[in-house]
């Protein structure tokens, strides 16, 4: 059991690690090792997350249930299990464990009960990495079965550091990308069956798995990347309008998957991934940057094609305003000009830095 002096310490070394120049990877690196320290824990997932359809993507991770998550991700966004990342990520505390959630039952949770416990896991603590600005991931710390629950004070301390633990991934996430020299492929499909099994796919689909983070890892464990299984999930239980989320390629494309059924055919999904459009990533590149809601509605008038004048209408507010919101919108996103603006928001990573730090709003 921490003390309350070490807690505090814990929370003090995290905001001042999540301020420096550390990458976010050596950051979630150190991170864990501190939060171990102070709240324990024998196994780990940190994901990022799209904030705006609060859909995992892909992310870091020890543990040894990695040929199951597939099955793991489906039985989440299933819409019957608790303590999903969906739901925390909604909670005004965002924070909590399988034991809170299932009143001490932890085979309430399917996912609990079908692939952590034959590994050996027992409770499970979930935080949403989340900020002013949306949520940026969540981190999932696992104890063994022998282990006790988490207490409150663990939550506690999970809770007041989910804005520190929220800002790197963000700040990763801000940082300007220059795509390589190579052609991302046309707009490629897959077809799912009901329980997410592989039926076909076009030869464009295949060239983009390749290029989706840790595809080679997934393919080891007979899986597709990750962040098609929540995405398909949630098309085949209804919820067409969240099946969807952007994904930064390895090849420095955003990326696009979404879902849907496939009409007449007893339960088929097509998956579709493809280049993400300017407009499409506009608001999470947008939000990464810091800028406040006022500021978002700007820009995305400004990448319309609007001057000015016709911001200034738009809005019922004055030109000069609309020039103040832009000076405040360059200093945050680190631009001298309304052209580099809309190539650094539409993820065209045409923009040298964001700041004498590399640092974006809220640091």
């Amino acid at each position: 059991m921490s003390t309350t002096r070490q807690r505090d310490r814990c929370r003090e070394r995290l905001e001042g690690m999540s301020r420096s120049d550390m990458s976010v990877d050596s950051f979630r690196n150190e991170a864990v090792l501190e939060l171990r320290s102070i709240i324990g824990f024998d196994r780990w997932c940190w994901s990022l997350g799209d904030p705006d359809t609060l859909v995992p993507g892909c992310g870091v991770a020890d543990h040894d249930y990695g040929p199951a998550l597939a099955r793991a991700l489906e039985l989440e966004f299933g819409g019957q299990d608790v303590a999903t990342k969906d739901a925390i990520a909604r909670r005004a505390r965002p924070v909590g464990t399988l034991s809170n959630d299932t009143h001490g039952d932890l085979a309430r949770s399917a996912r609990w009960d079908e692939v952590l416990r034959p590994v050996g896991i027992g409770d499970t603590a979930i935080v949403a990495c989340r900020d002013a600005h949306g949520c940026w991931g969540w981190f999932d710390a696992h104890r063994d079965r022998s282990d006790e629950p988490f207490v409150d004070d663990d939550l506690m301390l999970l809770a007041d550091v989910a804005p520190t633990l929220a800002l790197p991934l963000r700040r990763d996430l801000a940082r300007s990308r220059e795509p390589r020299e190579v052609d991302s492929p046309p707009s490629g499909t897959l077809v799912l069956s009901l329980d997410l099994r592989l039926l076909s796919h076009t030869e464009p689909a295949r060239r983009w798995l390749d290029l989706l983070p840790a595809a080679q890892l997934f393919a080891s464990w007979g899986m597709l990347p990750a962040p098609l299984y929540p995405v398909a999930t949630l098309a085949r239980e209804g919820a067409s309008q969240r099946a969807r989320t952007l994904v930064c390629a390895t090849n420095g494309t955003w990326v696009r998957i979404e879902a849907a059924p496939l009409m007449g055919t007893g339960g088929d999904i097509a998956v579709t991934i493809r280049s993400a459009t300017p407009a499409e990533t506009l608001d999470v590149l947008s939000r990464a940057r810091g800028l406040t809601g006022r500021e978002r509605e700007l820009v995305a008038l400004l990448v319309g094609g609007l001057d000015t004048s016709a911001i200034s209408r738009r809005l019922s507010i004055s030109q000069y305003t609309v020039q103040d919101h832009l000076k405040s919108v360059f200093a945050k996103t680190g631009v001298r000009s309304r052209r580099e603006l809309v190539a650094a928001l539409s993820g065209g990573g045409l923009v040298p830095g964001h700041g004498p730090n590399g640092h974006v709003d809220g640091d």
